[in-house]
């Protein structure tokens, strides 16, 4: 691994301090930029190399190195904006590799900033889904799949999945796991950190978890501010969802006599993929967030996880199920369920990302 490390004093870069001589491969570099309200750092080295950016109050060997981000090189350099910094004050900041994780369904989830939420010209809207600003600090490594049930086998020991031999359907591992409760997926999240940690898988400051509402609707849109990653309309053929009801941004519902209504889940990666190459985003099973339901914010917010306590509304489900009509798959589409409850439309997938 390469490290760089940069001395920031009075909004000020004073020198590089210089690489660390036992690292190899990647030449790297930070730059650094300090605006009236925020710092920023600019990246630079081999396109797609991942870097823990990280930073420490002083270089004495008592100060701790602490992870502020995950940060992928793209394109001829990258930049962040370190929202935690909005005073100049002594800070020493320095860019670490990090290999890449072993499980190869794994996709880098770049940080940045997005509208979250539904115009109000969106056709059938809800009105919890007010637009507001939200900024993703964190980078993270996201599921390209939901989990599948081989995958929750593997690591829990059990399927729970109704669309199973128990029900009659055909033995397929690779249809996601469902009739999950919200504690099930975590702690499928709680065991894979433990399994991969012990087997040398992962650092031991990464963890999975469940994402984020935000992070969810991040990485869902990847870019895109249409009602779909798709575009403006979901129609048959394009997600496993009841299209016998399909949807058009600016018409609403629009009922297809030729639709299909499958009534059971398909084998996860089905469908195409969103920008991000992110599968079954739209339809096939809701998916479980970490955070407690409640209204957005007012404003503009930086990394929000909902309430702290359950405000009573439940867990926040997102994506839309295989029975679902195509306007309750929108991208900005939010719904909630209480935490102990599951049926066979009820699945999730996770992220790996740098412990709190």
């Amino acid at each position: 691994m390469k490290a760089f490390e940069l001395l920031v004093f009075l909004g000020t870069l004073i020198s590089p301090i210089g690489a660390n001589p036992a690292s190899a491969q990647t030449p790297s570099s930070l730059g650094l930029q300090f605006s009236a309200e925020h710092l920023t750092l600019r990246l630079t080295g081999e396109t797609g190399t991942v870097y823990s950016i990280q930073y420490a109050t002083g270089l004495s060997p008592t100060n701790q190195w602490t992870d502020r981000t995950l940060l992928q090189v793209q394109a001829s350099s990258t930049a962040w904006t370190d929202p935690s910094v909005t005073t100049k004050s002594q800070q020493f900041y320095r860019a670490v590799s990090v290999p890449a994780p072993a499980d190869t369904n794994l996709v880098f989830i770049q940080p940045g900033t997005f509208t979250m939420g539904s115009p109000t010209n969106e056709a059938l809207r809800s009105a919890n889904e007010t637009q507001h600003l939200v900024t993703i600090s964190r980078g993270f490594w996201m599921t390209k799949y939901l989990v599948r049930q081989g995958d929750y086998l593997s690591v829990v020991g059990n399927n729970p999945s109704y669309f199973n031999t128990n029900n009659g359907y055909n033995l397929d591992l690779t249809r996601p796991v469902e009739t999950v409760i919200w504690n099930d997926a975590a702690n499928y999240c709680t065991l894979r950190t433990q399994q991969e940690r012990a087997a040398g898988l992962i650092p031991t400051n990464y963890m999975y978890r469940l994402p984020t509402e935000a992070e969810w609707e991040y990485a869902c849109r990847a870019g895109t501010t249409t009602a779909f990653y798709l575009g403006s309309g979901l129609h048959l053929g394009q997600a496993n969802f009841n299209s016998y009801y399909e949807y058009d941004a600016a018409v609403g519902e629009i009922y297809n006599t030729n639709g299909i209504d499958l009534q059971i889940t398909t084998p996860v990666g089905s469908f195409a993929a969103n920008g991000w190459a992110l599968y079954d985003m739209i339809g096939n099973v809701l998916e479980w967030c970490q955070d407690w339901y409640y209204y957005y914010p007012a404003g503009s917010v930086t990394d929000p996880q909902g309430p702290s306590i359950d405000p009573g509304l439940g867990r926040v489900i997102r994506g839309g199920a295989y029975f679902d009509h195509a306007r309750r798959c929108r991208s900005a589409q939010r719904a909630s369920i209480l935490p102990y409850l599951t049926a066979d439309y009820m699945g999730f997938r996770v992220v790996l990302a740098q412990s709190p």
